[in-house]
């Protein structure tokens, strides 16, 4: 019978100073869970580990295999044997919670702070029937928009694998988020439930998330958390909640790109952070390095009309973010007077003819905010 070692993390609080590994050799048959269910009932029955329904219903078998999330009653072994080629699998429990024993780990800490999100339906009494006879209907277009999250069964999977978690205590876990999103887009929700469950993603770090795309890698069951996170971004701009620096950056780019088609690096210091000083270093830094001009938005080739599509669509869509129009105008005016001719023209025929540069250097330290100094 063929057999794989693993390594299995282990740790009782009230035994152990510190964590350790015991290696078992586990026959490879069946799926990592059958692997942990032989250890229990022929080699070791001190192990702990959590395992409920063994048919990916529950959720409770999550841990870790060589360091990538994975739930135990969906993982073959010949599948980890195969990836592996044979090799020890290290067997550790999720991360960022605290381990109870062994495998096992304590999930209050993500529960209670999904539950600040709000992650139920609080019944629009205009829409769901107060009468516990009448039904409340559902229509199959209305579970589209929430179909997927639905299947979330709090493995904590993506709260394991997730970059923010490791940088934001108070940052609430994917997961979390694609439970409010989920209840964000039900029509029998308050509005006021709404309104709040918003207010409370962005307090619990909404904007924290670095779309490193893991918790879509990790999720058994095919929920997107980063694009729900996503989603609600653009719901909590669109209700007002743009005084954080992800809300602003957003606001950045859209306006630059409307304006320019490009983004503008040199720029987004002052306009997201306020911090002025830091885009008169990059100024500097760049003169310094003799660069005269660096990368300045130039508008693309019929940009004009590709705006008039992009009207067009936002009169008959909902608008997630309102542009700030007063803003793009003013770049439009500064981009215009730069690119009447082009750049590197400019500057090469100043080159040849022995002329300094220096007015054009001017004008882009003004669009850039710069000073003349």
């Amino acid at each position: 019978m063929e057999t794989v070692t693993l390594q299995v993390f282990r740790y009782d609080p009230d035994k152990d100073q510190t964590p350790y590994y015991k290696e078992y050799e586990v026959p490879v048959e069946g799926t990592l869970l059958n692997a942990l269910l032989y250890i229990k009932d022929n080699l070791d029955p001190t192990l702990a580990f959590r395992a409920f329904c063994r048919s990916e219903v529950c959720g409770s078998c999550s841990v870790r295999v060589n360091g990538k999330t994975k739930l135990a009653c969906k993982t073959p072994m010949r599948e980890l044997v195969d990836t592996w080629k044979g090799r020890p699998l290290r067997i550790d429990p999720l991360n960022h919670m605290a381990v109870i024993k062994d495998l096992v780990v304590d999930i209050d800490r993500p529960i209670e702070k999904m539950k600040t999100l709000i992650p139920w339906l609080v019944p629009d009494p205009r829409v769901v029937p107060t009468d516990p006879m009448h039904e409340s209907i559902i229509y199959p277009e209305e579970m589209e928009a929430y179909k997927d999250q639905i299947h979330c069964m709090l493995c904590f999977s993506c709260y394991s694998a997730c970059e923010a978690v490791e940088d934001n205590e108070r940052y609430r876990g994917p997961f979390a988020f694609s439970r409010a999103y989920r209840f964000q887009v039900d029509r029998r929700d308050i509005e006021t439930a709404k309104e709040k469950r918003i207010r409370y993603a962005v307090s619990g770090g909404l904007w924290s998330c670095v779309q490193c795309q893991k918790c879509l890698y990790v999720c058994p069951k095919g929920v997107k958390p980063a694009e729900d996170i996503q989603n609600l971004r653009g719901q909590a701009v669109k209700r007002g909640f743009t005084d954080k620096p992800g809300a602003k950056k957003l606001k950045h780019f859209v306006d630059w790109i409307y304006a320019t088609g490009q983004i503008n690096r040199l720029y987004l210091p002052e306009e997201v952070y306020g911090n002025k000083e830091a885009r008169e270093k990059l100024t500097k830094a760049y003169e310094e390095m003799g660069v005269e001009v660096w990368e300045v938005p130039k508008p693309v080739k019929s940009l004009m009309k590709f705006r008039d599509i992009y009207l067009e669509i936002l009169s008959k869509e909902d608008k997630a973010l309102e542009l700030d129009y007063s803003h793009v105008r003013k770049i439009d005016r500064m981009v215009s007077e730069i690119f009447k001719a082009d750049i590197c023209t400019i500057i090469d025929k100043a080159h040849q003819e022995g002329k300094s540069s220096r007015g054009l250097i001017a004008k882009l330290k003004g669009l850039f905010g710069g000073n003349d100094g």
